[in-house]
Protein backbone atom coordinates (compact mmCIF):
# COMPACT_ATOMS: atom_id res chain seq x y z
CA UNK A 1 0.00 0.00 0.00
CA UNK A 2 2.90 2.48 0.25
CA UNK A 3 4.28 1.09 -2.68
CA UNK A 4 4.67 3.31 -5.93
CA UNK A 5 1.04 4.12 -6.15
CA UNK A 6 1.24 5.87 -2.87
CA UNK A 7 4.16 7.94 -3.92
CA UNK A 8 2.74 9.22 -7.09
CA UNK A 9 -0.66 9.74 -5.19
CA UNK A 10 0.79 13.01 -3.40
CA UNK A 11 2.35 14.84 -6.01
CA UNK A 12 -1.33 14.55 -7.95
CA UNK A 13 -3.42 15.24 -4.71
CA UNK A 14 -1.50 18.62 -3.62
CA UNK A 15 -1.67 19.23 -7.46
CA UNK A 16 -5.82 18.98 -7.23
CA UNK A 17 -5.49 21.33 -3.47
CA UNK A 18 -3.21 24.05 -5.26
CA UNK A 19 -5.68 24.04 -8.26
CA UNK A 20 -8.89 24.81 -5.94
CA UNK A 21 -7.01 26.85 -3.56
CA UNK A 22 -6.61 28.89 -6.74
CA UNK A 23 -10.57 28.72 -7.59
CA UNK A 24 -11.43 30.17 -3.84
CA UNK A 25 -8.07 32.32 -3.86
CA UNK A 26 -8.07 36.03 -2.53
CA UNK A 27 -8.18 36.30 -6.54
CA UNK A 28 -11.57 35.39 -7.09
CA UNK A 29 -14.67 38.21 -7.30
CA UNK A 30 -16.60 38.48 -4.26
CA UNK A 31 -20.57 38.05 -4.41
CA UNK A 32 -22.64 41.42 -4.27
CA UNK A 33 -25.61 41.72 -2.65
CA UNK A 34 -28.31 45.00 -3.61
CA UNK A 35 -31.47 45.74 -2.37
CA UNK A 36 -34.40 47.64 -4.51
CA UNK A 37 -35.24 51.15 -2.51
CA UNK A 38 -38.09 53.32 -2.76
CA UNK A 39 -37.93 56.05 -5.70
CA UNK A 40 -40.65 58.51 -4.48
CA UNK A 41 -39.68 61.24 -2.29
CA UNK A 42 -41.96 63.01 0.39
CA UNK A 43 -42.64 65.99 -0.97
CA UNK A 44 -44.35 63.91 -3.96
CA UNK A 45 -47.32 63.54 -1.67
CA UNK A 46 -50.32 65.34 -0.72
CA UNK A 47 -49.12 68.86 0.19
CA UNK A 48 -50.63 69.50 3.98
CA UNK A 49 -52.46 65.94 4.66
CA UNK A 50 -51.91 63.93 7.56
CA UNK A 51 -50.21 61.24 7.02
CA UNK A 52 -52.14 59.87 10.48
CA UNK A 53 -55.00 60.45 9.33
CA UNK A 54 -54.60 59.10 5.52
CA UNK A 55 -55.77 57.02 3.19
CA UNK A 56 -55.76 52.69 4.57
CA UNK A 57 -54.57 50.72 1.58
CA UNK A 58 -54.22 47.10 2.29
CA UNK A 59 -51.19 45.25 -0.34
CA UNK A 60 -52.21 41.74 -0.95
CA UNK A 61 -48.33 40.55 -1.22
CA UNK A 62 -47.00 40.07 -5.36
CA UNK A 63 -46.91 38.06 -7.50
CA UNK A 64 -44.03 37.15 -9.14
CA UNK A 65 -42.63 34.48 -12.11
CA UNK A 66 -41.02 31.49 -10.81
CA UNK A 67 -37.72 32.39 -12.31
CA UNK A 68 -37.61 35.17 -10.55
CA UNK A 69 -37.86 33.93 -7.17
CA UNK A 70 -34.45 33.19 -6.58
CA UNK A 71 -31.39 34.72 -4.99
CA UNK A 72 -29.53 35.33 -8.11
CA UNK A 73 -30.69 38.27 -10.25
CA UNK A 74 -31.81 37.20 -13.67
CA UNK A 75 -30.69 38.96 -16.91
CA UNK A 76 -33.03 38.55 -20.45
CA UNK A 77 -29.44 37.52 -22.66
CA UNK A 78 -32.37 36.75 -25.69
CA UNK A 79 -35.96 36.06 -26.42
CA UNK A 80 -36.23 33.34 -24.40
CA UNK A 81 -32.79 32.81 -22.49
CA UNK A 82 -32.60 33.90 -19.14
CA UNK A 83 -28.91 34.16 -17.54
CA UNK A 84 -28.03 34.10 -13.66
CA UNK A 85 -25.74 36.56 -12.46
CA UNK A 86 -24.59 34.35 -9.42
CA UNK A 87 -21.91 36.79 -8.17
CA UNK A 88 -24.86 39.82 -8.12
CA UNK A 89 -27.39 38.01 -5.75
CA UNK A 90 -30.34 39.79 -4.09
CA UNK A 91 -30.07 40.96 -0.03
CA UNK A 92 -33.34 39.56 0.85
CA UNK A 93 -36.05 37.71 -0.86
CA UNK A 94 -37.07 39.65 -4.06
CA UNK A 95 -41.11 38.96 -3.77
CA UNK A 96 -41.04 40.87 -0.44
CA UNK A 97 -38.73 43.67 -1.52
CA UNK A 98 -41.36 44.43 -4.36
CA UNK A 99 -43.85 44.15 -1.71
CA UNK A 100 -42.04 46.62 0.98
CA UNK A 101 -40.96 48.96 -1.89
CA UNK A 102 -44.04 49.41 -3.41
CA UNK A 103 -45.64 49.84 0.11
CA UNK A 104 -43.30 52.74 0.61
CA UNK A 105 -43.53 54.70 -2.52
CA UNK A 106 -47.93 54.38 -2.27
CA UNK A 107 -47.08 55.47 1.43
CA UNK A 108 -45.40 58.96 0.37
CA UNK A 109 -47.60 59.50 -2.86
CA UNK A 110 -50.88 59.35 -0.66
CA UNK A 111 -48.97 60.65 1.68
CA UNK A 112 -50.84 58.22 4.32
CA UNK A 113 -48.68 56.15 7.09
CA UNK A 114 -51.43 53.39 7.11
CA UNK A 115 -50.48 51.61 3.79
CA UNK A 116 -49.88 48.02 4.58
CA UNK A 117 -48.61 45.35 3.03
CA UNK A 118 -50.52 41.96 4.37
CA UNK A 119 -50.64 39.98 6.25
CA UNK A 120 -49.36 43.16 8.58
CA UNK A 121 -51.91 44.78 11.11
CA UNK A 122 -53.97 47.67 9.04
CA UNK A 123 -54.54 50.58 10.92
CA UNK A 124 -58.54 50.93 10.63
CA UNK A 125 -60.77 49.78 8.69
CA UNK A 126 -59.16 49.57 4.76
CA UNK A 127 -60.47 51.66 1.96
CA UNK A 128 -59.13 50.23 -0.82
CA UNK A 129 -57.21 46.74 -1.20
CA UNK A 130 -54.40 45.94 -4.13
CA UNK A 131 -53.83 42.40 -5.91
CA UNK A 132 -50.52 42.72 -8.06
CA UNK A 133 -48.84 40.50 -9.69
CA UNK A 134 -46.10 40.68 -12.40
CA UNK A 135 -45.29 39.04 -15.24
CA UNK A 136 -41.67 40.08 -16.58
CA UNK A 137 -39.18 42.52 -14.75
CA UNK A 138 -35.51 41.63 -15.63
CA UNK A 139 -32.85 44.04 -17.25
CA UNK A 140 -31.24 42.83 -20.74
CA UNK A 141 -28.23 43.14 -22.02
CA UNK A 142 -28.93 46.48 -23.87
CA UNK A 143 -29.29 48.00 -19.65
CA UNK A 144 -33.27 48.52 -20.53
CA UNK A 145 -35.58 46.97 -17.88
CA UNK A 146 -39.02 45.96 -18.69
CA UNK A 147 -41.89 45.98 -15.54
CA UNK A 148 -44.92 43.68 -16.97
CA UNK A 149 -47.85 43.87 -14.39
CA UNK A 150 -51.47 43.75 -13.90
CA UNK A 151 -52.96 45.31 -10.91
CA UNK A 152 -56.47 45.21 -9.80
CA UNK A 153 -58.20 47.59 -6.85
CA UNK A 154 -61.20 46.85 -4.89
CA UNK A 155 -62.93 48.71 -2.38
CA UNK A 156 -63.24 48.51 1.18
CA UNK A 157 -66.34 46.14 0.73
CA UNK A 158 -64.54 44.04 -1.63
CA UNK A 159 -66.06 45.14 -4.82
CA UNK A 160 -63.72 45.13 -7.69
CA UNK A 161 -62.65 48.96 -9.12
CA UNK A 162 -60.17 48.99 -11.74
CA UNK A 163 -58.15 46.29 -13.73
CA UNK A 164 -55.21 47.52 -14.99
CA UNK A 165 -52.36 46.10 -17.48
CA UNK A 166 -48.96 48.10 -16.98
CA UNK A 167 -45.73 47.65 -19.23
CA UNK A 168 -43.17 50.17 -17.56
CA UNK A 169 -40.08 50.36 -19.33
CA UNK A 170 -36.39 52.15 -17.59
CA UNK A 171 -32.83 52.07 -19.35
CA UNK A 172 -30.08 52.04 -16.92
CA UNK A 173 -27.48 54.44 -17.14
CA UNK A 174 -24.65 51.91 -17.93
CA UNK A 175 -25.83 48.49 -19.23
CA UNK A 176 -22.64 47.20 -17.22
CA UNK A 177 -23.24 48.76 -14.06
CA UNK A 178 -25.04 46.05 -11.40
CA UNK A 179 -26.06 49.54 -8.93
CA UNK A 180 -27.08 50.80 -12.26
CA UNK A 181 -29.59 48.13 -13.42
CA UNK A 182 -31.38 48.23 -9.87
CA UNK A 183 -31.49 51.68 -9.98
CA UNK A 184 -33.39 51.47 -12.97
CA UNK A 185 -35.45 48.38 -11.23
CA UNK A 186 -36.57 50.59 -8.42
CA UNK A 187 -37.55 53.64 -11.08
CA UNK A 188 -39.70 51.27 -12.48
CA UNK A 189 -41.48 50.27 -9.75
CA UNK A 190 -41.96 53.50 -8.71
CA UNK A 191 -43.59 54.53 -12.09
CA UNK A 192 -45.67 51.69 -11.54
CA UNK A 193 -46.76 52.83 -7.74
CA UNK A 194 -47.55 56.29 -9.44
CA UNK A 195 -49.85 54.66 -11.73
CA UNK A 196 -51.56 52.84 -8.87
CA UNK A 197 -51.68 56.21 -6.55
CA UNK A 198 -53.22 58.15 -9.13
CA UNK A 199 -56.13 56.06 -9.53
CA UNK A 200 -56.48 55.34 -5.93
CA UNK A 201 -56.75 59.27 -4.90
CA UNK A 202 -59.49 59.82 -7.95
CA UNK A 203 -61.56 57.14 -6.49
CA UNK A 204 -60.84 58.53 -3.00
CA UNK A 205 -61.81 61.95 -4.53
CA UNK A 206 -65.21 60.63 -6.01
CA UNK A 207 -66.25 59.07 -2.24
CA UNK A 208 -65.81 55.72 -3.99
CA UNK A 209 -63.52 54.36 -1.04
CA UNK A 210 -66.41 52.17 -0.22
CA UNK A 211 -65.94 51.59 3.48
CA UNK A 212 -67.27 48.26 5.09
Amino acid sequence: MSGRGGVLGWPILLMVMGVLAGCAGPGSPPTRFFLLTAQIGQEEGRLGADRKAGLVVELEPVEIPQYLNRPEMVTRAGGNRLQLERMNQWGGDLKEDIGRVTMENLGRLLHSERVTLLPGRSEGEPDFRLVTSIHRFEPDEAGEVVLEARWILFDGRGGQLETRHARLVQRAARADDQDALVKAMSQALAEWAREMGVVILARAKDGKKGKR
